[in-house]
This record gives C-alpha cells, sequence and structure tokens, in this order.
C-alpha cells in the first residue's frame, strides 16, 4: 500500500474526503486525524525504496496491543529488527498494522517491512511480505541496495496539505 500525501486537522469531513479518495485514516477521541492519502498505489520495489521513510527485516515476536481507530483499527506486533536497509528502526519496536492487514503476520516469521512512525511510538507499516527462511539478511540488503539504486521518480503528489 502506498501513502504520499499526509493531512493533519480536524475530524469530520476531513475523513470522509481522504477515505473516499482512497486513503487510510484513523481516529481516536479527543486526537487529532491523521490520514494519509495515496498518489498512486507501489507497484515495484524500486517504487517502494524510493517511497519508504525506513526499509527493515524484523522477526515478529508477538501479537501485542490493538488500537481502536477508524474503523478497522490497528494491530500491533513486537518485532526484533535483524536488519535495516533505509532509516530506521530500534532494536525491538512496535509494528502497528490495519486490521484486516495484520491477519497475514505470524509470531516467529520474518518480515520485510517499510514503515512510517512512529505515531505515539507505534511504528506504522506501510508495506510487509514475508521473507522465507533459507533468505539472508545480505542477500535482502543486496535486492534494496538496487532497488534504491534505480532512483525511481513519480509524478509529484502534495506531500503536505493542513485541514482546517
Amino acid at each position: 500500500m502506498t501513502m504520499n500525501k499526509l493531512t493533519l486537522g480536524a475530524a469530520g469531513l476531513a475523513v470522509a474526503a481522504a477515505l473516499g479518495a482512497g486513503g487510510y485514516a484513523w481516529m481516536q477521541q479527543d486526537d487529532p486525524v491523521h490520514i494519509e492519502a495515496l498518489c498512486t498505489p507501489t507497484q515495484t520495489d524500486a517504487a517502494e525504496a524510493a517511497r519508504a521513510q525506513n526499509l527493515a527485516l524484523v522477526d515478529v515476536v508477538s501479537k501485542g496491543r490493538y488500537i481502536t481507530k477508524g474503523d478497522d483499527g490497528v494491530q500491533t506486533f513486537k518485532v526484533r529488527t535483524l536488519a535495516v536497509y533505509k532509516g530506521t528502526l530500534p532494536a525491538e519496536a512496535e509494528v502497528g498494522l490495519p486490521k484486516a492487514s495484520a491477519a497475514k503476520l505470524q509470531p516467529g516469521s520474518r518480515y520485510e517491512v517499510s514503515v512510517l512512525g512512529p505515531e505515539a511510538g507505534t511504528w506504522i507499516a506501510r508495506f510487509t511480505r514475508p521473507v522465507p527462511a533459507g533468505q539472508t539478511a545480505d542477500a535482502l540488503a543486496t535486492h534494496w541496495k538496487a532497488e534504491i539504486a534505480k532512483k525511481f521518480v513519480e509524478p509529484p503528489c502534495s506531500d503536505t496539505t493542513m485541514m482546517p
């Protein structure tokens, strides 16, 4: 899933507009609304590498807390970071996924993740992909280095819009 446009503002019309535009939104009572709308979906690893704030290989340790936000909510997972390919991710982190996507993650498995964050201590996943047991962190590093080197460029999209 790709998220390029960040909109911060009050609840109400902002949520309806973002969800109608194919965005990802959540809200919690008394908290500001955070909306990330989509310009175009990520179709390649080069696009994801260019858009990602943080790319890493993680081992899912356990299922964490569930955060009630929006219609779907966010399921968190405690992860151990095995390698970072772009950006940062602490050695132990809490990664959150929309409830529908979280069903795919299994404790004891390794995943490539692209995460935003942290938002109140939780790194929000944009992209997750299981990694076969035989695939090494070094092989993944080589892959992501090659994808980053492609210097993917997309048509411009407004990065930040403040809602009234």
